[in-house]
Parts: structure tokens; sequence; C-alpha cells
């Protein structure tokens, strides 16, 4: 979890997974806090194709990548 008053570091927790692994946040962690996901669940092969075309964006780029995404609707 974010804390404004404390530094963090955030790490990678992988490299280059399967290209239809969905990429979503730990749904025990969203349900132990409340809250819901920010960002849709994505492939990986759907976040790096936006990434090669658009390039890194910092946050914007979750919430832009579902023009991307026909799938998303059927989720």
């Amino acid at each position: 979890m974010v804390n404004s008053a404390e530094e963090r570091i955030s790490l990678a927790f992988f490299y280059n997974p399967k290209s239809d692994l969905m990429i979503e946040p730990v749904k025990e962690l969203l349900t132990t806090h409340n809250v819901s996901p920010l960002y849709p669940p994505r492939t990986f092969d759907h976040y790096r194709l936006y990434i090669r075309t658009k390039g890194p964006q910092g946050k914007s780029q979750l919430g832009e990548s579902n023009k991307l995404n026909p799938q998303h609707d059927k989720m």
C-alpha cells in the first residue's frame, strides 16, 4: 500500500510472463481493504502491445490501454 508520508521502493515481480497471463491486482488485498481495482485486468500481451506502440506513459497507460483491448468488454 502507498504511504504518502514514507518513501517506497518498487520491485518488478515478473519478467516476460506468458503472453496470455492475466495481470490484475491480488484479490485478497482488494477484499481485505474493501476496495475496487483501479484498472481492469488485461493480458501481458495486451499490455506489452500498448507499451510498444505508445511508449511508457506512467499510470495513464493503464486506463488508456483499455481502448486497445476488445476482450475487456467480454470479461
